[in-house]
This record gives C-alpha cells, sequence and structure tokens, in this order.
C-alpha cells in the first residue's frame, strides 16, 4: 500500500472524523471554533499536496496519482479554505449556527478528491456520489425557510436521476468494452455509444449545462449564500477537472461527441444569458450566469487539443475566484436584516457602502471578461484555442454570448451606482475570514490576468 499517495485524502478524513468527534460535545457554542479547526485541516491537506511522489498507483491500481489531479486537488483545497474562512460570521449574525456545517463542506471535498485520482468509474461514481449527497444536505440547512427545502429537494430528486443515468452509462460503456477502467476505447457500436451519452448527460446535470439545469436556480437562492459559494465554485471545477479527463480517454472516442457537446454547448450559452435578464433576484441571476458559464467552457471540449482543455481549466479556476468574491459580498449584505437580493435593494449601496459596492463591481466586470483580469485570458484562450482547430462558427457565437452577458452584469452595477438608495445598507458588518476571502480572490483574480503562465503553463505541461 502506496500511503504516500493518499496523503491529502488521509488528512482530510482524519480531520473530518476529528471535528464529527468533537461537534458530538461542542455543539453550537464552539461553532466558530469548528470552522477554525477546518479551515485549518484543509490547510493542512493542501500542505501535504507537494510532499506526495508522482506518478503513483495505490488500492490494487485504482487509485492514481499524477501532477494533474494534484494540482487540481490544491485548486480545491484553495477554494473550499476561502468559503471555511467566509462562511463563519454570515451563520452567526443569522442565528442559524449548524455546527455540522465544519465537516459537511470537508466531506464533499474528499468526494471530490477521490473522485479526481481514480481511472475507474465505478470509484468516480462512489467519489461523484459522496460529494453530491453532502451537498444536498447543505442546501437545505435552512430548515425553517420554505426556499431553502424547495431547492434542496429539486437538486435531490434532479441529482437521483443524474445518479441513474451515471451508474447506467457505466453499465453500457462496461457492456461494450468489457472493463471500467479509462483508456484507448473504440467508439463504433451502439451501446458506447448510448453509455457515452449518459455520463455526458450526468456530468451535464452536475456543471448546470442545458438541458439538465432546472435545479441551480433554486438551489442557489434557497441555499445559505456561503453554501451558494461553495456550490458555484467547488463542485464546478472538480467536475471540469473530470470531464476533460473523460473527454481525452472516453468521450471522444464518440464519432459524433462534438456535434454533441458542441450543441449542450450553444444552447446553454444563449439560454443562460437570456434568461439571466429577467431575473430580479441577483443570487438568480448568478445562477443563470453560471449556466451560461457551462457553455462557454463546454465548448472547450468539443475536441482534445493541449490549448483548448488548459484553457478550460483556467478558465474554470479563475471564474471560481471571481465568483466567490461576489457571493462573499452577497452574504456580507444579506447579514443585514431582511435583506432579500432583491435588485431594488442594490439601489445606492455604492453610496452607503463604496468598498463592497466596488469589489462587487470589481468581480461582476471580471466575469464579463474585461482585461486585465483573469477571465479574459480564460476566454481569449478558449476562442484562440476553437480558431486553431478550424471551429470558426463556435468561437463567433462564444463572441456573440459573451457580449449579450455583459448587460445584465452591467445592470447590477448601474443600480448600485447610479440609482438612489431604496434601503440603507451603512453598519454591515464584514468579519476577518470575509476580509480575507475578498482580498485573497480579487487579488488572485487581477494577478492571474497580469500573470497567467503562474497557472496556464503549468496546466499545459501537465496535459
Amino acid at each position: 500500500m502506496n500511503w504516500n499517495a493518499l496523503l491529502p485524502e488521509i488528512v482530510l478524513s482524519v480531520g473530518i472524523l476529528l471535528l464529527f468527534g468533537l461537534e458530538l460535545f461542542l455543539r453550537e457554542r464552539y461553532y466558530k471554533t469548528l470552522v477554525i479547526l477546518s479551515a485549518a485541516t484543509v490547510l493542512l491537506a493542501a500542505l501535504c499536496v507537494p510532499a506526495v511522489s508522482f506518478p503513483a498507483k495505490t488500492l490494487f491500481d485504482g487509485f492514481s496519482v499524477t501532477g494533474f489531479n494534484l494540482l487540481a486537488k490544491f485548486l480545491l483545497l484553495s477554494l473550499t479554505g476561502l468559503v471555511l474562512i467566509a462562511s463563519y460570521d454570515f451563520f452567526l449574525r443569522k442565528g442559524s449556527v449548524y455546527s455540522e456545517l465544519s465537516y459537511l463542506y470537508l466531506i464533499a471535498l474528499l468526494g471530490f478528491m477521490v473522485m479526481l485520482s481514480s481511472d475507474n468509474l465505478a470509484i468516480i461514481f462512489v467519489g461523484l456520489e459522496l460529494a453530491s449527497i453532502s451537498m444536498y444536505i447543505l442546501v437545505g440547512l435552512f430548515r425553517r425557510e420554505y426556499l431553502s427545502k424547495e431547492g434542496a429537494f429539486k437538486y435531490l430528486v434532479l441529482g437521483a436521476v443524474g445518479t441513474s443515468m451515471f451508474v447506467l452509462g457505466t453499465g453500457l460503456v462496461y457492456a461494450s468494452q468489457g472493463t471500467l477502467l479509462l483508456g484507448v476505447q473504440e467508439g463504433n457500436n451502439s451501446l458506447f455509444a448510448l453509455g457515452v451519452l449518459l455520463l455526458m448527460s450526468a456530468l451535464a446535470l452536475k456543471v448546470s449545462a442545458v438541458p439538465f439545469h432546472f435545479w441551480t436556480p433554486d438551489a442557489y437562492e434557497g441555499a445559505p449564500t456561503p453554501t451558494t459559494s461553495f456550490l458555484a465554485t467547488v463542485p464546478k471545477l472538480a467536475v471540469y477537472f473530470l470531464f476533460a479527463k473523460l473527454t481525452i480517454y472516453l468521450f471522444s472516442a464518440l464519432p459524433s461527441w462534438k456535434f454533441l457537446i458542441g450543441t449542450v454547448a450553444v444552447t446553454s450559452m444563449f439560454y443562460g444569458n437570456l434568461m439571466a435578464y429577467a431575473q430580479r433576484s441577483v443570487k438568480r441571476l448568478l445562477a443563470y450566469s453560471s449556466i451560461a458559464h457551462a457553455g462557454y467552457f463546454t465548448l472547450a471540449l468539443t475536441v482534445v487539443d493541449r490549448l483548448l482543455v488548459s484553457s478550460l481549466l483556467f478558465y474554470v479556476f479563475v471564474y471560481a475566484l471571481a465568483t466567490l468574491g461576489a457571493f462573499t459580498v452577497l452574504s456580507i449584505l444579506e447579514k443585514k436584516e431582511n435583506w432579500s437580493h432583491h435588485l431594488l435593494e442594490f439601489r445606492g449601496i455604492g453610496r452607503d457602502h463604496p468598498l463592497l459596492a466596488s469589489l462587487l463591481a470589481f468581480f461582476l466586470f471580471a466575469l464579463i471578461g474585461i482585461p486585465p483580469m483573469a477571465v479574459f485570458v480564460g476566454k481569449l484562450g478558449i476562442f484562440m484555442g476553437l480558431l486553431k482547430n478550424d471551429l470558426m462558427i463556435l468561437a463567433v457565437l462564444f463572441v456573440i454570448a459573451s457580449v449579450v452577458s455583459a448587460g445584465y452584469y452591467l445592470k447590477v452595477i448601474v443600480y448600485m451606482f447610479l440609482y438612489p438608495r431604496e434601503r440603507s445598507a451603512a453598519g454591515v458588518g464584514i468579519s476577518a475570514g470575509e476580509s480575507l476571502a475578498l482580498m485573497i480572490s480579487s487579488a488572485g483574480v487581477l494577478l492571474l490576468g497580469l500573470f497567467p503562465g503562474v497557472l496556464l503553463d503549468r496546466l499545459l505541461n501537465l496535459l
């Protein structure tokens, strides 16, 4: 048994068990302490990542370690740590302290890390479901609020459909290939084609791509805002790393793959952007924005190309940083009594709280893809990759959809700075954890835009 290959997962598992035991005795009164211990566990696991020797295999060759998935794990740990340190004050101020929060985020993270290190479809499924079940619980934690229960129920029902599709797709791929291991596949039979279609549909549901997006607006709106921050960032990054690996080793063997994924991408881009204009809740607006971004991201999976795949993963990470920052600002504003995230409530907050409004505007500009912010580099990489592979029509549609999206982001900024105030947002408290999360996410979005090679070159070298 190669224990070194499992080092981050072992640290995370021990931390989860320790937090679970402490939570039984400390309960809600020591909620902040438990969250800090949870963040320390994530930090320790992240520090263990460079100590892992790679390439390596363990658990009867069902668990593999490569530079590619180690980088993915480090990025996932970083995002989860930021979510944790930004969340504790929100739940304290809202009077909804649930001490199990300290380890539920970590259980979901552990599932994603196991998923990324597996080259076996059955183990990938186990990791994905461990994460999914934890997220169903997290979405419904506001037990006294109808929207939270409704969002969790819809997510659970559609998630169960996704689970069924993944299991059935795995069975069909096994029936056609005789193995659950990823590798060189033959895509010349109908069983394989149907299996790939079902697997792709299950992953499309997890990343909120059309037509599997229906859970997204309700789950985003109903979940506690720090949980929405987690839901919009960590699972997206993990599933796209998995999506890229499956495309390289499995999906691309299907002759009609380019048409199939291109259709999903284009539909998601335009549906998400157009529906976002009709939203009156900023949380729902960002939910539809994530559907549109699912379209942008999946465009990069139409062909197997190092530039496209590395640009995709870079883009997803910097998108996650900008999204985490935006939802952290929304969490801070929601601590004000009776704040509902309705667009009208954002009128004039640029005068009452210029720092928060400026940071939210910064993150929204980043999501549009305005240079020198890092999302622009990700979009440019995907655009150039599409042109390189003679996918001119998709590249043009990508640009059009990006331009269309600017309007609803700018609408929020206009409401904040150019409209008279609807209600006072002064006096909203910002915790040390929220300040640190905002500082790191904004610095990451800007610095990775100015120096993209720090991450992009590493991704290119690992593919």
